[in-house]
C-alpha cells in the first residue's frame, strides 16, 4: 500500500510541478510587440528629374520623417518609413527605410538604412519619354471642298482613289 501511496504521491507532485510552471509561464511570459507601422510619405513627382536627384529627394523626405517620429515620440524604438512617388494619381513606391532609434543615432544616414526601388524611377518618368500623339487630323474631303468639282476629280485620279473609269463617269454626271 505504501508504494501505492508513493507513487501517487510522486504522480501527484508532478502534476502540481507541471500546473505551476504552466502557471508561471502564462502568467510572466508576455511576447514583446514590434512597433511594425509603417509611416507613408508621399512624394509628389512633376515634370522630369535627373536619376540622382529623384532618389536624393526620397531620402530627405525620409531623413525628415525619421527625425520628426524619434523626436516626437521618446519611447519609440524603431521606425519604418516608406517614401511613394505620386506622379497623377500613379502611386510607386521609392523606398524604405527601417532603422532604430540607437542605429540612427550612430549613423544618422538613410542610404546605410534604405531598400532602394530602381525602377519606381522609369515607372514614374515614362510619360516624358513619349511623343505626343496626334488624335486626329483634317480630313482630306474638308481640303477638297473649296475646288471646283472637276479637279476634286482629277485629285482622287492622280492620288489614286479613283480609277479612270470612276472618273470618267463622274465628269460625265457633273456635264
Amino acid at each position: 500500500m505504501t508504494e501505492w501511496t508513493n507513487k501517487g504521491l510522486t504522480r501527484h507532485f508532478f502534476i502540481v510541478a507541471a500546473v505551476a510552471f504552466c502557471w508561471f509561464l502564462g502568467d510572466s511570459y508576455r511576447p514583446v510587440q514590434a512597433e511594425a507601422e509603417s509611416i507613408v510619405v508621399d512624394m509628389s513627382v512633376y515634370g522630369q528629374l535627373e536619376y540622382g536627384d529623384f532618389f536624393q529627394q526620397a531620402e530627405a523626405i525620409a531623413s525628415d520623417e525619421i527625425r520628426r517620429q524619434f523626436s516626437q515620440n521618446p519611447d519609440r524604438s524603431d521606425v519604418q518609413v516608406v517614401v511613394v512617388g505620386d506622379r497623377n494619381g500613379e502611386i510607386v513606391p521609392i523606398l524604405t527605410t527601417a532603422v532604430s532609434r540607437t542605429q540612427w543615432q550612430e549613423t544618422p544616414r538613410v542610404i546605410v538604412w534604405s531598400q532602394y526601388y530602381h525602377t519606381s524611377y522609369a515607372l514614374l518618368q515614362r510619360y516624358q519619354e513619349q511623343p505626343t500623339e496626334i488624335v486626329a487630323k483634317t480630313p482630306v474631303r474638308a481640303t477638297i471642298g473649296t475646288q471646283p468639282p472637276s479637279s476634286q476629280i482629277d485629285q482622287a485620279l492622280d492620288e489614286g482613289r479613283l480609277s479612270g473609269a470612276e472618273a470618267q463617269d463622274y465628269l460625265d454626271e457633273l456635264d
